[in-house]
Formats: C-alpha cells, sequence, structure tokens
C-alpha cells in the first residue's frame, strides 16, 4: 500500500469497523440476505445484475457483496478494516464458498494506485463508508 495509508495510519484516523461487523453477522439470514438483494435491484433498477462488475468499496460485513453476487455481478470487494476483510471472507465460506467470482482483500479506498489497478466497475457501491474519509473528490 502507499504511503497514503501510512500517514493516515499514523494520526489514528481510522475507526476499526470490524468488530461491529462481526457481531452483525450473527444476524445475517436469509430474510436478511432477500432484503439486501431486493434493495441493490430497486436502487439500480434492475432485474438482476447479470453480466456486472460490482466494487463494494468498504465491504464491512459482506452482506451487499454477498447480495450482488446473489443477483449474478462478478464482485471485487475490499476494506481497509482487517477484521472487516475477514467478515466478508466469513460469510463468502458460509454461502459461496470457493465462487471465483468473488474477490475479497484489504484494501485502501484513499490509495489512489491501488483503486487504479482495480480496473473499471459498472457498479461501485460504498454505503456509509466514503464519507469517512474526509476526503473530498475522490475517484473510483
Amino acid at each position: 500500500m502507499t504511503e497514503q495509508i501510512t500517514d493516515v495510519s499514523k494520526r489514528g484516523a481510522r475507526f476499526g469497523f470490524g468488530a461491529n461487523w462481526a457481531r452483525f453477522l450473527t444476524q445475517v439470514d436469509a430474510e436478511r440476505i432477500a432484503l439486501a438483494e431486493q434493495s441493490l435491484l430497486n436502487w439500480l433498477e434492475r432485474e438482476n445484475l447479470e453480466g456486472l462488475r460490482f466494487a463494494d468499496v468498504g465491504s464491512g460485513s459482506g452482506l451487499f457483496s454477498l447480495a450482488a453476487r446473489n443477483l449474478g455481478a462478478t464482485v471485487h470487494a475490499f476494506d481497509y478494516d482487517p477484521q472487516s476483510v475477514g467478515c466478508t471472507q466469513a460469510l463468502r465460506e458460509r454461502y459461496r464458498p470457493d465462487d471465483e467470482g468473488w474477490i475479497i482483500e484489504r484494501g485502501d479506498a484513499l490509495d489512489k494506485d491501488y483503486l487504479a489497478r482495480l480496473g473499471s466497475f459498472d457498479v461501485v457501491y460504498s454505503w456509509g463508508v466514503l464519507h469517512h474519509t474526509g476526503e473530498k473528490g475522490l475517484s473510483l
């Protein structure tokens, strides 16, 4: 990762959301997954996500990555917080083990070099994440 991550980390500006997401995972069930799927379909005004590339920036629990994957998108999920990455991986293991259409990794939305390596996406989902950065004019 770039110097940008190190600088932010030294300031202590990052909150570890992973513990919160780990507790949330105990509440993820078929009904919650279906609600997340319907939320995405309503938001995107689509019947499915077949053939779309979906980036989940700050994947947190992984619920919306799972929903997007269930709806047919290929998913690239990343989060800065290692515990959040672990939560997303746990959901994949529970519902879609060994799914090659769902990449999960630790990454930083403030790292322009990292973002450039990801390529382009049809949908960039970052609900409740980017406003925490304090950065203006982020481009994905």
